[in-house]
């Protein structure tokens, strides 16, 4: 028996998902690592040592928890306008699903892509999941490092 055409395109899909997953989880690590070593340098600078990375990931990790929820909020499904006569109509904004547009590869984002396995199985930039989700994953990891940094390897005051 052969495999039907959809049988294919659920596995492509399949794996196009698992691309996406894995340059979701790099990408949050990478900024997560940024985060240690932006903190431990500022920690050996003022003599805090690994105490003042883990608050650094802590505070970073919550400021960018914070930024990534308000980034990923869906837009109104209304829009208003103003007219001269001073009258405000409200009208319906459509919902196509489609992006406007093509995403932008920063140069973060572009050194991420070097990065292991992410060279073998990359994605072009508007196949990738948005950024804002992959800040939410990258501040999660970072909280849960700054977290295993307290309490496994007792990093403590």
């Amino acid at each position: 028996m052969s495999p039907t055409s959809s049988d294919a395109s659920t596995a492509s899909s399949a794996a196009r998902r698992t691309r996406q997953v894995v340059d979701a989880v790099v990408y949050a690590f990478a900024v997560a690592g940024v985060v240690f070593v932006v903190g431990a340098l500022l920690g050996l600078a003022v003599g805090g040592g690994l105490v003042t990375a883990k608050y650094v990931m802590f505070v970073v990790g919550l400021l960018a928890f914070g930024y990534a929820t308000f980034q990923m909020r869906p837009d109104p499904p209304w829009d208003t306008e103003q007219t001269d006569d001073g009258t405000v109509t409200v009208t319906r904004n459509d919902q196509s699903g489609t992006v406007i547009g093509g995403r932008d590869e920063t140069a973060f984002q572009a050194a991420v892509q070097r990065i292991p396995p992410l060279p073998w199985y990359s994605l072009p930039p508007d196949e990738r999941f948005p950024v804002p989700f992959k800040m939410f994953l990258a501040s999660l990891a970072t909280l849960a490092w700054s977290f295993v940094m307290e309490t496994v390897f007792g990093v403590a005051v």
